[in-house]
């Protein structure tokens, strides 16, 4: 049975820090909360490392369940004292909701998948059309079709790919953020979210939204 030793606070500083933050958004009461629970990420990162996920991917998921069980746990029904098993529970699933979805879509993350012909009877693969540059990818997609075949298309995406996608590129008037201002939001590297960022715009480009789009590409 698994011993939670990794939070060291007292609960009635627990309790106090969750209604600093919770009640007057105290940045410093959440930054506390999760440096003293940081450990816990750890602990699931490497429990679920090797499963397909990199460590800083891994880590993200698990720094996002977290920040999730930090602003959901009801500290005014339950008892602080249950507030680390709520946390570990949020990471936990976090990680595995999200090497799920990596799972479900693994298979449309090679650069040599044929997506279409062209008019001239080539094929065209993933590789073809997003060549090394994410900005020039999703500039191309933007210019090429219509924002709703966009939005549609990011239904295929993870929570956490969306919400970099939702970031970078600045969709629902949220400012447009660079991948080391977003690294800091996740709490890992600026290559982990380039990577992420890279396979979640091979998504995009997925058979069955290329079919809807195929006019604007050509």
């Amino acid at each position: 049975m698994l011993c939670f030793m990794f939070n060291e606070l007292p609960l009635e500083q627990i309790e106090l820090y969750l209604k600093n933050w919770r009640e007057n958004k105290d940045e410093k009461s959440l930054e506390t909360l999760i440096i003293y629970n940081s450990g816990l990420v750890i602990f699931y990162v490497k429990k679920y490392l090797g499963r397909g996920l990199t460590f800083d991917e891994l880590k993200s998921a698990g720094n996002e369940g977290l920040l999730r069980a930090i602003t959901k746990f009801n500290y005014k029904e339950f008892p602080i004292k249950s507030f680390t098993s709520y946390v570990s529970s949020t990471i936990e699933n976090q990680i595995r909701a999200e090497l799920k979805q990596y799972n479900k879509h693994k298979h449309v993350l090679s650069f040599e998948q044929p997506i279409y012909q062209n008019k001239d009877g080539d094929e065209i693969k993933i590789d073809d059309i997003i060549g090394t540059d994410a900005d020039e990818l999703l500039d191309n997609i933007i210019d090429k079709m219509k924002i709703d075949i966009v939005r549609d298309s990011l239904k295929c995406l993870t929570t956490r790919e969306k919400q970099i996608i939702l970031l970078r590129y600045g969709f629902d008037d949220a400012h447009k953020k660079s991948q080391e201002e977003i690294a800091k939001l996740f709490g890992c590297s600026k290559e982990s979210i380039g990577r992420q960022e890279r396979k979640a715009l091979v998504k995009m480009r997925h058979p069955r939204n290329t079919k809807k789009i195929k006019d604007f590409i050509e």
